[in-house]
């Protein structure tokens, strides 16, 4: 079982009961297939742009797991759905498995242990101006 997420916009010239009733079924369908992780919904909001000559879309968020090859049958839902706007269906990222590079600390040094900083190359000496010539007399 993989970890998906599935964002979409039920039309917003329906009454909210209607829409509501849109990502029920779309969530029953999803339960079928795999297990809802959670299931958010934003409530209307405008779109960034029109679609279809609309201005506002019902928004919902569902992360659920399932086989990869069960998302397929979800697409082609959401494809004939024809209330559901636009949708995607995406993979989140691991946040947690990724280590930037700064935070990795070597095995040798326990976590205890504070690092010595480590101090800037002193600078060279500027060289010293050549005497000048002693005056012959």
């Amino acid at each position: 079982m993989r970890e998906f997420e599935l964002m979409f916009i039920v039309d917003g010239t329906m009454p909210e009961e209607e829409a509501t009733a849109v990502a029920t079924t779309v969530q029953s369908f999803i339960s079928s297939k795999g297990t809802i992780l959670k299931a958010d919904p934003w409530g209307r909001r405008r779109m960034a742009y029109p679609i279809d000559k609309k201005q506002d879309g019902y928004y919902w968020v569902i992360a659920f797991e399932c086989e990869p090859g069960e998302v397929d049958a979800l697409k082609q839902q959401l494809r004939v759905n024809e209330d559901i706007m636009r949708w995607m269906v995406t993979r989140p990222e691991h946040k947690e498995t990724v280590v930037p590079v700064e935070t990795v600390v070597p095995q040798e040094m326990s976590p205890e242990a504070e690092p010595a900083p480590v101090a800037a190359p002193a600078p060279e000496p500027a060289p010293a101006p050549e005497p000048a010539p002693a005056p012959e007399g």
